[in-house]
């Protein structure tokens, strides 16, 4: 299933695929020489929880600062899924893009 959204006013695909290799995420800018074809994220659909979480934020952080390096937006996109399922923050059913909710965790 395909989704857009708007990261920093520009329009982005969203996308759920089997990515084939070591890879599980892609961030896809414009071509400079096809204005045509448009920018897209490709996050592997076998991910799940906290793995899947941290890649979601590490491809948007590649599309929000496209000059960062590998290394800053790893740090970043671990460090934010850290605190972000530290306090809870789960799918409401995994493969929903729904929204983000933090569960209630009971001591």
């Amino acid at each position: 299933m395909d989704h857009h959204f708007q990261i920093d006013g520009i329009r982005w695909l969203w996308r759920y695929v089997r990515l084939r290799g070591k890879a599980i995420g892609w961030t896809y800018p414009a071509e400079p020489n096809d204005p045509k074809a448009g920018r897209k994220i490709l996050i592997d659909s076998g991910l799940r929880g906290r793995s899947r979480l941290e890649i979601e934020i590490h491809e948007f952080l590649h599309a929000a600062n496209p000059t960062q390096s590998e290394e800053h937006v790893d740090q970043q996109g671990r460090d934010l899924a850290k605190i972000l399922w530290s306090l809870g923050y789960r799918l409401p059913t995994e493969g929903s893009l729904d929204r983000l909710t933090p569960t209630r965790r009971t001591k």
